[in-house]
């Protein structure tokens, strides 16, 4: 069955995605902001389906052999390749390629970058997965992918040697940026083999400080990219060059820190004071990243996003360091508050910082108000709210009493049924961006097919006057 439903699933992307090709940046730039927003619809509607499942499990025998843990890697892989990836990918296209006449290329990398991901979800849907959380790639859809990281690195290549004259540091940081992203195709083919690396590694104990410390800079430097990516420059020069720096010591640290942890001198426990400093040591970055940010002329729309992209970044850093803390972490680890924190992440402060990010990138086009709309921005954040909030009580529940994951419990009941009810004000929240966006779009089509249909006529008019005025001068 696995074989046809990819088909399908390729037939039916690539058929919807596939149209008329964008004649400049501004239309790939729209595209792709579609293309995500489609995207995380669809992961949305999959994840409520699954807190439906929680709160009824009874359903589950209707879906047949469609099953919860089926739909689970379908859910946080579209969430992450679809929804979190394709913005950033059009803040790639916004800086490297050219203004006018991108062509055909971009429209088609994105046509086949969304249908590795619709015959993805087909092939997880089927019981197919490499086993690795977030790394599902197995089989056809594997390749598929890799394939479209591939004809994306072409065409950000491409659109970066047309893109006309630029000084001569943003061509070493693109040249940089695009050697970089030259290897991910790569990497990521190999990473997903199940021979690789075991899914579960027994010799690891999970995330050290040190680790998280790592990653969560590499996202920081992300934050601090988007604004010149996105075609703003600082108001003080000064100010972003010194949190530059500050960044690359602080990556310093991170680097040494790795290396005694490799050598064997340093220890990985969360009860080492040295792995609980690391990641306090992120604390810092939450008023850097505010300050670095008000240094750009954002636009006016953006403030609202803003604020919840600091006030989910707050929380954020707060909960993560105080549940590394040795006690809280062995009582939460295997309970429903690290799921809470994954969504206060995802959710919360990245999608946060996605909206600014596609806000940025379209301020100039027709979707610059597609996320002003006060109704959606309300119902997604207190969703998210709410599915935290409750996610974050089950887990105090668990942690307190684990026998509760194993026998019938109101009280989880209807904590379970508050987080399907977020879930579904967020479902909401996503599907009225994406009305708005797709019909900015096509109300603009219709004017420019209009325009175009008028425009002889309109010629035809003018000559029929210039003529009349000859006769008479004559």
């Amino acid at each position: 069955m696995a074989p046809q439903a990819l088909l399908l699933a390729l037939a039916l992307v690539v058929g919807l995605v596939a149209g008329a090709p964008p004649a400049s940046r501004a239309d790939v730039l729209e595209l792709a902001a579609l293309h995500a927003l489609v995207w995380l619809v669809v992961a949305n509607a999959i994840g409520v389906l699954l807190a439906l499942l929680l709160v009824a499990p009874g359903l589950a025998s209707a879906l047949g052999p469609l099953t919860y843990g089926r739909w689970v890697p379908a859910h946080l892989d579209l969430q992450l390749y679809g929804w979190c990836s394709l913005p950033l990918v059009a803040l790639l296209m916004r800086w490297l390629l050219p203004e006018r006449a991108v062509g055909r290329a971009p429209a088609r990398a994105l046509a086949l970058w969304s249908a590795a991901l619709g015959a993805g979800a087909a092939w997880w849907l089927g019981g197919h997965s490499s086993g690795k959380l977030f790394l599902e790639w197995s089989g056809a859809p594997r390749l598929l992918f890799a394939a479209a990281l591939l004809a994306l690195e072409i065409v950000l290549v491409a659109g970066f040697l047309r893109s006309g004259p630029r000084p001569r540091v943003e061509w070493m940081l693109g040249g940089a940026l695009l050697a970089a992203l030259a290897v991910v195709p790569f990497v990521l083919f190999w990473a997903a083999k199940p021979e690789v690396y075991p899914p579960i590694n027994p010799d690891s104990g999970g995330p050290t400080g040190v680790s998280l410390l790592g990653s969560t800079l590499g996202i920081v430097a992300l934050f601090l990219l988007a604004p010149p990516l996105a075609g703003l420059r600082p108001r003080r020069t000064g100010r972003a060059l010194a949190i530059a720096v500050v960044l690359a010591l602080h990556l310093a640290v991170f680097s040494l820190l790795e290396l005694l942890a490799r050598a064997g001198t340093g220890s990985a426990s969360h009860r080492d004071p040295v792995q609980v400093a690391a990641l306090a040591s992120l604390v810092v970055w939450w008023p850097l990243v505010a300050r670095y940010l008000r240094g750009f002329d954002l636009p006016r729309e953006t403030r609202p996003w803003q604020i919840a992209f600091a006030i989910w970044a707050a929380v954020l850093v707060a909960t993560g360091v105080t549940t590394f803390l040795p006690g809280l972490l062995d009582r939460l680890k295997f309970t429903n508050a690290l799921v809470a924190h994954a969504h206060l992440a995802m959710a919360g402060m990245a999608s946060s910082f996605l909206v600014l990010v596609l806000q940025l990138v379209l301020r100039d086009g027709r979707l610059r108000s597609v996320f002003r709309e006060r109704t959606a921005f309300i119902a997604w954040h207190a969703g998210t709210a709410v599915m935290v909030g409750s996610l974050v009580a089950l887990g105090a529940l668990e942690a307190a009493d684990p026998g509760r994951l194993f026998r019938p419990d109101p009280a989880s009941d209807l904590l379970y049924l508050a987080r399907l009810g977020g879930g579904i004000a967020m479902l909401v929240a996503s599907a009225r961006w994406l009305g708005a966006a797709q019909g900015a779009t096509q109300g603009a089509t219709i004017e420019t097919r209009v325009a175009a249909a008028l425009r002889p006529s309109a010629a035809a008019t003018a000559g029929a006057l210039r003529r009349k005025e000859g006769r008479c001068q004559s």
